[in-house]
């Protein structure tokens, strides 16, 4: 309890009368527990003398080392949110830790020495009387199975102390593994164990940084892609919801017809770090390399820092072992971060202005903001746009959608002050600046609300621009940014066109690596002409909502869960996607589509009139789960 006191001591003094009386009752029930376990294993001899002291110095050094070396990590204890959807019960014994790392190490290892250390004292000063020796074994049993039933604080107070945390997250989990819970019924991210990336001679056209700028749900029509001079007139509401970053780098070059290849954010994260299709195999998801693996082979220094809260849906596992200068999450910028919303991105462009001196170069960094996913991040102070409401009721939605590009605002504020530091900079003289959201928002344009639900523009077309100074490009890089403004380009593009940034694309050693990637970069000539996937379901993370698409130029296919069929439109011809072409339209892509997601999670994908017939067979020969 004293080491929790150290570390969280602030946080620890602002509970209130409820958190204390929680925390108090705690430190009881884990004092019983621990002291049950010395007591019996400082009998003279004997079987139960040895499983006692087992049982104390296992779950001791567990407890202790998991819940330190994850507070070293991310300024909050493992608990629910990070063990109902791990896959491995061995693995999330340790909180799957990076226990190679020496900083953990020594934590597990401080904690064992002082489990035994407490054991060889408790048998060397207490004498237990006959009549406690004959009673205290039957303890056991009691103290084991109260832990079990125990509830714990475990998001944002985490009024629980630590050692009981822990236990609360293994048996939430194994009531998940064993369904008398369902938390937890779509697969989620999990450790990933990416290829070994060889050695890479870096040759970018310029010497350059790369600074990738993502933003959370943040859909294309409320923002300013293109530069506008006036979009923030004296006096009157902005013309767009990113007046701040518009003003910030008034240079850039804008994609208007950029789209994210998914709605969903992990699947979209996945695309764009990864570059590979989110309908590959589980396997080949979790060993593909990221930006950041590319980068640290050919020398760049790495960071990432986010205001998303990783807990959710076990994120962290999919970033905790990038190799990384500076790597900062929602927690360590404040532990009562919102689990959805994440912590205020303000404190995040604090963050990183604090480190950017100190940020060796060459470097690829990402900066990742949070507060536009639902519930959103709001202040009326910073509420322009009127009249302004939190509601879903169907009546108000002009209003709700008011308060949307409210949040999106707010959080500009801090994307603009991030931009104006950089280019202030010494170091922002070097730095190329790439920028998009991970997805948009839908506002009933097809009935849905929020995000995942569809493939519809206002979920997938994004804002997108590359700002770069003066001699960080080449002629024919900015020649090629510049047409690709009214040009279909996706997230796959922009993946391919940070590896061409960072002067790799053309790395021999990449080969490998680029045959499963779909994308072209944008500062090339060539662009992607054949279909690429669009998909909220995949086996990096199951789709909780199932709906899939495709897109080849202005043409789109799309299908939610209760469709038979695709429908195909023309986004050109036919941007609010209200006409659908039929099928035929779009051809060849449903029956391309048909094949890439036939081995897809929550097997309803559209198979047209074989639904009158039955299930289709999949590609491996067998009937396609329903």
């Amino acid at each position: 309890m004293l080491s929790d006191a150290a570390r969280r001591s602030a946080h620890l003094r602002a509970f209130d009368r409820l958190h204390v009386n929680a925390y108090l009752g705690t430190i009881l029930a884990s004092a019983i527990l621990w002291g049950v376990l010395l007591y019996n294993a400082s009998r003279n001899r004997g079987l139960i003398r040895e499983v006692a002291a087992g049982l104390f110095i296992t779950g001791f050094t567990l407890a202790n080392g998991v819940q330190s070396g994850f507070f070293s990590l991310y300024d909050i204890y493992f608990s629910h949110d990070a063990a109902i959807f791990a896959r491995s019960f061995p693995r999330l014994i340790w909180g799957y830790l990076p226990l190679w790392r020496p900083a953990i190490a020594v934590r597990f290892l401080f904690a064992f020495a002082l489990s035994v250390a407490l054991v060889a004292a408790a048998r060397h000063t207490i004498r237990p009387r006959p009549w406690a020796r004959r009673l205290a074994p039957l303890l056991i049993p009691m103290v084991l199975y109260g832990v079990t039933r125990i509830p714990a604080s475990f998001r944002v107070w985490q009024s629980t102390t630590p050692d009981l945390i822990y236990f609360d997250g293994l048996v939430d989990h194994v009531k998940e593994r064993f369904y008398v819970a369902n938390d937890a019924p779509d697969l989620r991210v999990q450790v990933r164990t990416p290829l070994s990336v060889p050695t890479l001679t870096p040759q970018p056209a310029r010497r350059r940084n790369v600074l990738f700028v993502l933003q959370e749900s943040l859909r294309r029509d409320v923002v300013c892609n293109d530069y506008d001079p006036d979009a923030a007139p004296e006096g009157e509401p902005p013309h767009c919801a990113t007046p701040f970053s518009n003003a910030a780098v008034p240079k850039r070059h804008a994609f208007n017809q950029l789209r994210a290849n998914a709605s969903t954010t992990a699947i979209s994260i996945s695309n764009l770090w990864s570059g590979i299709a989110a309908n590959e195999p589980f396997e080949v998801l979790m060993s593909a390399p990221l930006l950041w693996e590319f980068a640290d082979a050919a020398g760049y220094h790495g960071a990432y820092w986010t205001s998303q809260h990783v807990m959710f849906g076990s994120m962290r596992l999919y970033v905790q072992d990038v190799p990384t200068v500076r790597f900062t999450v929602a927690t360590q910028l404040d532990q009562n971060a919102n689990f959805d919303a994440g912590a205020n991105d303000a404190l995040l462009t604090d963050k990183v202005i604090a480190d950017w001196e100190e940020l060796p170069e060459p470097f690829f960094g990402v900066v990742h903001y949070s507060n536009v996913h639902f519930p959103y991040v709001y202040d009326p102070a910073h509420a322009p746009f009127q009249p302004s409401e939190f509601t879903k009721a169907a009546d108000r939605n002009d209003s709700f959608f008011n308060y949307y590009k409210n949040v999106a605002y707010l959080s500009d504020r801090a994307v603009g002050r991030l931009l104006e530091h950089v280019r202030a900079s010494d170091k922002g003289e070097r730095t190329v600046i790439v920028f998009t959201s991970d997805h948009g928002e839908s506002f009933r344009e097809h009935w849905e609300m929020g995000h995942t639900s569809a493939l519809y523009d206002e979920e997938i077309k994004v804002p997108g621009w590359i700002d770069a100074p003066e001699g960080t490009l080449s002629d024919e890089e900015r020649g090629s940014l510049r047409t690709a403004k009214t040009q279909f380009v996706w997230h796959y593009d922009l993946h391919a066109t940070m590896l061409d940034l960072l002067g790799l694309w053309d790395a021999p050693e990449l080969v490998p690596f680029r045959r499963r990637m779909l994308g072209h970069p944008i500062t090339r000539a060539e662009r992607t002409t054949t279909p690429v996937p669009l998909s909220n379901c995949s086996w990096l993370w199951e789709c909780g909502f199932r709906n899939w698409g495709m897109m080849q130029g202005s043409k789109k296919l799309e299908a939610r869960q209760w469709d038979h069929e695709f429908h195909c439109f023309d986004v050109v011809d036919d941007p609010e996607e209200q006409t659908d072409l039929g099928e035929r339209a779009c051809a060849p892509m449903p029956e391309l589509a048909r094949q890439w997601f036939a081995e897809m999670p929550a097997g309803r994908w559209p198979r047209g009139k074989e639904l009158l017939y039955g299930p289709a067979p999949s590609a491996s020969g067998t009937a396609a789960s329903e």
